[in-house]
């Protein structure tokens, strides 16, 4: 249990910083070769992580307080219904900031608009949001 908690804590404080700060780092990354590879591999992990949080904070409105939280989770299915929506908003981002990527480079042979790709998904989220408000 121990080691679980900490290999737990372990990504918790590598991954979640690391995939803040990547949306900007990206903009200067892909200027490189080296650069654009790792925006490449780790851009989607990145994507997934913000889509993940505005898909579920921008669908409960938080900002109303934990109540209404309680009330929209109940609203939708309970806890275990609105985490299985989650992880598919999730898991759709990184496959489909993946496929992005891929016929970005197919078709356009270079990384100039790679961050565009890498985070379209979370683009998508947004204009779901906006269009099922």
């Amino acid at each position: 249990m121990l080691t679980w908690l900490l290999k737990s804590l372990l990504i918790l404080i590598i991954f979640v910083p690391f995939a803040t700060c990547l949306p900007l780092a990206a903009l200067s990354l892909c200027r490189t070769p080296g650069g654009a590879e790792a925006v490449f591999w780790a851009g989607p992990w990145s994507a997934a992580f913000w889509t993940l949080l505005y898909s579920q904070l921008s669908a409960c409105k938080f900002w109303l307080g934990a109540e209404h939280v309680r009330q929209w989770r109940e609203a939708h299915g309970g806890l275990l219904h609105t985490s299985i929506i989650a992880t598919v908003w999730m898991f759709g981002a990184l496959f489909f900031s993946y496929a992005a990527e891929f016929l970005l480079i197919v078709t356009a042979r270079g990384a100039t608009w790679l961050p565009v790709a890498t985070y379209s998904p979370l683009a998508f989220c947004w204009l779901w949001r906006k269009a099922h408000a």
